[in-house]
């Protein structure tokens, strides 16, 4: 995973001790979908099932500080690399303490939550819309994903925005072929998406609703890297149980 500093996901205590530098780079929100909303679908190099609007949950076995028991909106996935949001890490700093000066923040009762650890100053947007708009990536069914100031505004005036908006600082990024590779590995479960899991009541919860639900879940990823290279056509499945580490 791409990642500028070692830094994991925000607490109470890293962010009310970084407060002033924490707000003056929230103030950062673009003004535009960046560079990671471009279009970058590609095709699907392990043939199925990567690809942009599935959840990327992190293996029980995976013990990376940024990822540990994560579940991740996959955003982008093409010959570019591939990016992504962590859905179920909330921070405990509500919009409104970062963004005071941004009109209709107090009607959002949610914090801001840990996107992932690239460009944490940068603050990202999932929302619900009827139809497309300029300036946003649709990226499952009726949620978009945007850096767009204004668009986080008139989403924010919209009844009950508590069901319809995410804020999140930073992302998560891969490498080109780095996620396959580590999809190969095992330490990813993907998962098909489900549009109500990403406005959860209590999305901390999901990684754990999510193994528990299921006694056993059979996923299945490529087989060996032939030659360090190519990614193998051939599935392997693989069963996590309940409880496992």
């Amino acid at each position: 995973m791409l990642s500028k500093s070692p830094q994991t996901w925000f607490s109470a205590r890293s962010v009310q001790g970084n407060r002033a530098s924490f707000l003056a780079a929230c103030l950062m929100l673009a003004g535009i979908v960046p560079a990671i909303a471009a279009d970058a679908s590609g095709p699907d190099r392990t043939g199925e099932p990567l690809r942009a609007g599935i959840f990327l949950l992190s293996a029980p076995r995976l013990h990376d500080p940024n990822f540990f028991h994560t579940v991740v909106l996959l955003v982008t996935y093409g010959k570019e690399g591939a990016s992504g949001l962590i859905i179920n890490r909330p921070t405990e700093v509500p919009l409104v303490k970062a963004l005071p000066d941004l009109e209709g923040t107090e009607k959002l009762s949610k914090p801001i939550y840990f996107g992932g650890p690239v460009s944490t100053n940068l603050m990202l947007v999932l929302f619900r819309s009827n139809s497309s708009l300029e300036g946003a990536r649709n990226v499952l069914g009726d949620i978009y994903f945007t850096a767009s100031r204004k668009i986080l505004t008139d989403a924010l005036g919209n009844p009950d925005p508590d069901k319809k908006v995410r804020v999140y600082a930073g992302y998560s990024g891969w490498a080109p072929m780095q996620l396959d590779a580590e999809f190969v590995r095992g330490d990813w479960v993907i998962m098909d998406p489900d549009p109500g899991a990403v406005f959860a009541e209590d999305p901390s919860k999901l990684w754990s609703a999510f193994f528990e639900s299921r006694g056993k879940i059979q996923i299945r990823f490529p087989g060996p890297v032939p030659g360090g290279g190519e990614i193998g056509p051939t599935w392997v499945p693989t069963v996590f149980r309940e409880g496992q580490k």
